[in-house]
């Protein structure tokens, strides 16, 4: 079984980056820029619903493919469409380039600095009878068809610390992106404490095909998957719960392959061990009263979502054995007795990335049920790229 997640993708044309005073700073006709990505995510939890000023993603960037069996650039083969020349494409519009969200747009240098020196789109000099490069100088590889080139675009967030490319090594070398993801924690044993607020919100999107003219706008898709709890006592006794904790081996890296029709994700060998502290302290949850059926704790418990790996078949954000088993444990007391019990992922359970969902803690009768429902039935993403082909751009999860 494989699960989709669907990458949406939309191209703006719409007025450059601005001064404060909305005055464009370079024509979009001329200069490859950006708006500041979509996204949506349910306002329920605490999770990124947009970019802010401070933020940053990394662009990687192709056009114009090299002849086969060379390194030599190849004008002819520019407007072709990205499913046709990516095993030629090297990187060179773009090779992991970081463009910063401000204020008043998206900047970036395409000297590395941190000035808004925006590259140029290929173009046709017509007067002049040549080509311009991306630098905006002649260049004589270009065409006078350039206004007809194509271009495909991968974006990924956070720009530091999360994503690297594992490939192309470098932004001459020829091949559609693999990028790998990394979780921040790290631990070898369930002893050991996790902070679930070091983990971005990581998101990646993809533009294919797109032309010359207009800014770019990606609209991303959330890499993990969002996991919140709530208590909710059926019994006919108080309940008090001391701890709610999540432990186990977890996985730590996706890598992410877009070099086939599909986008494909897989999971290394790569773990981290430890827990995730969900509640620590003393929660009352009465018995309901007369013509009610339950007393609820607030959901999510801490107004947060936990990010986590998931999508591998049959599996539970990780899959360790014996103590590292992936295990939400409750420490509680009901009618005097103080217990400490563990359940670990119902059968029924197969966790999907770009999806938040609840844990559901029932107490009935005198035992927790575990149950997990996606929060709303809602999906961060649900769509098809703009080619309106669901079969060359989803992503795969195997």
């Amino acid at each position: 079984m494989k699960y989709t997640l669907p990458i949406v993708l939309s191209l703006a044309v719409l007025c450059g980056c601005t001064k404060t005073g909305g005055e464009p700073l370079f024509s979009p006709a001329q200069r490859i820029m950006f708006h500041t990505p979509l996204m949506t995510v349910e306002t329920k939890s605490k999770l990124k619903d947009a970019l802010e000023a401070g933020d940053a993603f990394g662009v990687i960037g192709y056009c114009m493919p090299y002849k086969v069996g060379t390194t030599t650039l190849d004008p002819s083969g520019a407007t072709s469409s990205w499913s046709t020349k990516r095993s030629l494409c090297p990187p060179n519009v773009f090779y992991g380039q970081k463009v910063a969200v401000t204020d008043n747009g998206c900047v970036y240098d395409m000297g590395g600095g941190d000035e808004n020196n925006p590259k140029y789109w290929y173009r046709w000099d017509a007067a002049a009878g040549s080509g311009c490069g991306l630098d905006g100088n002649s260049d004589g590889n270009v065409t006078s068809e350039a206004s007809n080139y194509r271009y495909s675009f991968f974006a990924y967030y956070p720009y530091d610390g999360a994503f690297t490319i594992e490939s192309p090594a470098r932004a001459d070398d020829a091949g559609a992106p693999k990028l790998v993801f990394t979780m921040p924690q790290s631990g070898n044993n369930v002893n050991t404490p996790l902070d679930h607020t070091d983990t971005p919100d990581a998101m990646v999107s993809v533009l294919y095909n797109a032309r010359s003219g207009g800014n770019l706008q990606f609209s991303m898709s959330h890499v993990l998957t969002g996991l919140g709890f709530e208590v909710n006592n059926f019994s006919e006794s108080d309940l008090v719960i001391h701890e709610i904790t999540l432990s186990g081996s977890f996985y730590k890296q996706i890598d992410i392959d877009f070099t086939s029709d599909v986008v494909a994700y897989t999971f290394p060998d790569s773990r981290y061990t430890g827990t995730y502290t969900i509640f620590d302290g003393s929660m009352e949850l009465p018995a309901p009263v007369e013509g009610e059926a339950v007393t609820s704790s607030e959901s999510p418990i801490g107004g947060e979502h936990i990010l986590l790996i998931s999508g591998k078949e049959s599996s539970y954000f990780g899959d360790g054995i014996g103590e590292n088993e992936v295990r939400v444990n409750i420490d509680y007391t009901f009618n005097g007795t103080r217990k400490a019990v563990y359940y670990t992922r119902p059968g029924t359970f197969t966790p999907r990335p770009g999806v938040k969902y609840t844990a559901q803690l029932n107490f009935v009768g005198d035992a927790f049920v575990l149950q997990f429902v996606v929060d709303n039935g809602d999906m961060w993403e649900d769509g098809e790229m703009d080619d309106g082909d669901d079969s060359n751009d989803d992503i795969i999860f195997q």
